[in-house]
């Protein structure tokens, strides 16, 4: 009886602490020899596409993505790198009781290049959402899938729509079905799936209604900005781009501004890379919808050359005939691609894993170019 009211009351003592221990142990406290007692740490949470990368610590390697490491609260110099791939670095703050991520996408150092068309392309464009591409070859009007398939097949063969000539650009309507081909004197619209085409008779009044159309999809997309923010981009900003997810938006400041703090909850854990909140006309940012984050995304605020890349936490930019990939924050700028071009033509894959290149590779001037793969994983 006695050793029965013993384990008892043991284990109203030890039920209890273990409970309270553990819950300390999963907010991330650890047991401070130096200090003998309990200490606050933060969680560094690093993850890497590809997995398998290295994580350095102030220049200290500790371990392999993917892992968590428990790190006393403070600013750390973060390096990811993997053999094949450019390294990621990055300065992040760790917090107490607060998960911090790291999770680079890592570029190989020497992508791969394939051949996507052989007979010449010309014209390239993009429809809206970015999964299909049109081009001119040999006078017929080509369209090229994008998209991953459910096997996960890429660089599928383009797909023949309508022999078409005389055609000066090319433009995909709002919903992706047709494509508008401009001509001198006149203009042809091109049903995708059904492969009909159709003069078009009054032009000004198609493309009204098409870029009405786009304005109403921007519009619903600002409706659910923050009421500050979106008096902000009304009077001072221009060139407003969301990202593929449309949880971010880039934009170009028109005139002086300043974004007040807090438009939103603050999330634990968020990005802590230096804001840009006082807006300088002229100069290109990203706001992060879901962090309540502004980025200036360049220092030289006459370079409006970047463009969304497709994981919405990217975005590119061509400069000298190179093909440059950095963080939404402006961080880890990633030179993906360098070589021929033309025309800057340069669209990722909405997969990500690979980028479309319009390029001349014989050095011939009197060559039609073609369409080229690069790989990104």
């Amino acid at each position: 009886m006695r050793t029965r009211i013993l384990l008892f009351l043991l284990s109203l003592i030890l039920v209890p602490t273990v409970t309270v221990l553990v819950i300390l142990f999963a907010r991330g406290y650890r047991f401070s020899l130096k200090q003998q007692t309990f200490q606050a740490t933060g969680l560094l949470s690093a993850t890497s596409l590809p997995t398998g990368a290295s994580i350095y610590v102030n220049g200290e390697l500790k371990s392999a993505t993917d892992t968590t490491l428990n790190l006393v609260p403070g600013i750390y110099q973060i390096k990811i790198k993997k053999e094949g791939f450019n390294v990621w670095e990055k300065q992040l703050k760790i917090e107490p009781e607060v998960v911090t991520r790291a999770s680079p996408l890592l570029f190989p150092s020497v992508p791969s290049l394939k051949a996507v068309t052989f007979s010449g392309a010309s014209l390239p464009s993009v429809s809206d959402d970015g999964s299909k591409v049109a081009y001119l070859s040999e006078n017929q009007l080509f369209t090229l899938d994008l998209s991953e398939s459910p096997l996960g097949l890429l660089n599928r063969e383009s797909r023949l729509i309508t022999p078409i000539k005389n055609i000066y650009k090319l433009i995909w309507s709002p919903d992706n079905k047709y494509i508008l081909g401009l001509s001198t004197p006149s203009a042809f619209l091109v049903d995708i799936n059904k492969s009909e085409t159709q003069p078009v008779f009054d032009l000004k009044k198609l493309t009204n209604e098409w870029n009405m159309s786009k304005d109403i999809k921007a519009n619903r997309s600002i409706e659910l900005l923050p009421v500050v923010l979106k008096n902000i981009l009304a009077t001072s900003a221009a060139n407003l781009v969301w990202s593929p997810r449309e949880n971010k938006l880039m934009y170009t400041a028109t005139a002086s501004a300043t974004l007040a703090e807090n438009l939103i909850p603050k999330l634990p854990g968020s990005n802590t890379q230096p804001e840009s909140r006082d807006l300088k006309a002229g100069c290109v940012y990203v706001y992060d919808l879901e962090e309540d984050k502004n980025f200036l995304i360049s220092a030289q605020c006459s370079d409006k050359s970047a463009q969304w890349f497709s994981d919405s936490n990217h975005l590119i930019k061509i400069d000298k005939n190179k093909v440059i990939v950095f963080e939404y924050d402006g961080q880890n700028p990633t030179i993906v691609y360098t070589g021929p071009m033309e025309n800057n033509f340069a669209v990722p894959y909405p997969s990500s894993k690979q980028l479309l290149i319009l390029s001349n590779l014989t050095g011939n001037p009197a060559t039609q170019p073609n369409l080229y793969a690069v790989s990104l994983r």
